[in-house]
Parts: structure tokens; sequence; C-alpha cells
């Protein structure tokens, strides 16, 4: 994989508070593949990061693909969530960072999409889970490895991205190879993401499933929680898998390095 562009620290003033957060920025025109931009640029639009929370972790999980967030998807990111450094892939509207206890977490925000990471960012102050300026924010595509001025993380979350990303399972799965370098010993990933293979969908899932492959939001027609299961084995010792309805969740740790 080719080594990732030169990164370069700057400060953005946040919005909502008028605070500053670190923020890492990749040469734009190298951050990420076309596909995965196509992708990312779904979530510039503010009207849909407003509604997100109630259509999609709300009514979308919950009748489309039979798995209620707050019942399953929220307590396995706060079971999975550990105190010291924590990284946040594909932040969405920042939810579950939302949701959970943040005391003693320093969180850092990565996401192909600078108005999801200023929208959650902004989020978590305003929600007081965090203080102005404590967030750091990392405009990065995650195929590639993170830049060297990242630390070691005591956990990660990716949910809700997989199914978002270009190609088949291996072409997700790589993202694996470069995260568990940046996990620390004792550390774990998690996840969540929708299956389109090897599940059964109902009526509204499938016509979900048909839009969002259609319009580039997703591209997941041939996930399947089998290759992600040996995906996840490969890179960890330690893996628990399940999958609710037509979500796979799972968890990582024990890196083999």
């Amino acid at each position: 994989m080719a080594a990732t562009s030169t990164l370069t620290q700057r400060s953005m003033a946040n919005s909502a508070t008028s605070a500053q957060s670190s923020i890492y920025a990749e040469d734009p025109k190298a951050a990420s593949s076309d596909a995965s931009a196509r992708g990312a640029a779904i979530y510039s639009q503010s009207w849909l990061l407003v509604i997100y929370d109630w259509w999609v972790l709300g009514v979308v999980s919950t009748y489309a693909w039979a798995c209620s967030v707050p019942q399953y998807t929220l307590p396995w990111f706060q079971n999975n969530l550990r105190k010291g450094q924590h990284l946040d892939i594909g932040v969405g509207t920042g939810y579950y960072l939302a949701k959970s206890d943040l005391t003693g977490v320093q969180v850092t925000l990565a996401d192909l999409n600078q108005d999801a990471l200023d929208a959650t960012r902004d989020r978590l102050v305003m929600e007081g889970k965090v203080k102005s300026g404590e967030t750091r924010c990392l405009l990065h595509d995650i195929t590639r490895p993170l830049p060297a001025s990242c630390p070691k993380f005591n956990s990660m979350s990716l949910y809700y991205l997989l199914h978002c990303m270009p190609g088949p399972v291996p072409a997700k799965t790589v993202v694996f190879s470069h995260l568990k370098h940046n996990l620390t010993p004792d550390g774990v990933i998690s996840g969540a993401s929708i299956l389109g293979k090897d599940v059964q969908h109902n009526l509204f899932g499938r016509l979900i499933m048909t839009f969002g492959n259609w319009n580039g939001m997703f591209d997941n027609r041939g996930d399947n929680a089998a290759d992600f299961d040996e995906a996840l084995r490969e890179h960890f010792d330690d893996v628990e898998t399940q999958v609710r309805g037509a979500i796979f969740l799972w968890r990582a740790s024990k890196p083999k390095i």
C-alpha cells in the first residue's frame, strides 16, 4: 500500500464554541479514492446530518436491519470503549460517543468529511461530553496508514462504516492491517456493518439496499460475516463476532504484529 501523504497539523475554529481543536489534514487531492470520496460526500449535506440519528440509527436500523441501536449496537460500542486514547472512525453525527461516558477518554475523530468532523466535535462539546478544544480531528482516508503523529489507541470504533467503503470485503478489511499497528497491546477495536450476503433482508431492507448501492452510499452486496470474520482473525488473536438481523457486530483485540 502506498505510504500516506505528509500530514500537517493546523487549528480550526470551532463554529459552535469559538474554541480551537487540533486538526490533522491531508493533501485534499490525496486524501481519498474517488469512490470513497463519493460515499463521504453524501454526509456534506447538512440536512442529512440533522435527521441521521432519527432515520438511520432509529427507523432504518430497527425496521430495515432488525437490529435496534439502543438495544444492541450502542451497548456493543460502550462495552468496547476504553479509557485513555480512543479513535472513532467514520464519525457520522457522533451519536455513539454522545451516548457514552467519556470520563478519562481522549477522543480523536477520523473521517473523510470535514462537515461530519465539525458536527461531531461541536456536538460533544455542546452536550458536555468533552471540554472545548479537547477533541482531535483527522481528515483522512482510513484505507491508508494513520499519520506517524497519531498515538497508540486504547480503543477504536468503526460503526456503520465498512458497508460504505468501496470494493469487496478484502479491499475493505485492508484497514485492519495498518490500524492494528496503532492499537495498544491490550487495546480493542470494534464495529458494526450492514451485510448484503447470507442474511435475510425484509422488503424495507431490500429497498434501502437497492437505493444505497445505486447512489454510492453503500457498496455491500457481497459483504458477508464469514469473510469479515476471517479477515479479523488474520490480524488479531482475540475476535468476537455476531450477526443481529442484517448487522455484523465485531470486536477484536491482541493485534498480531
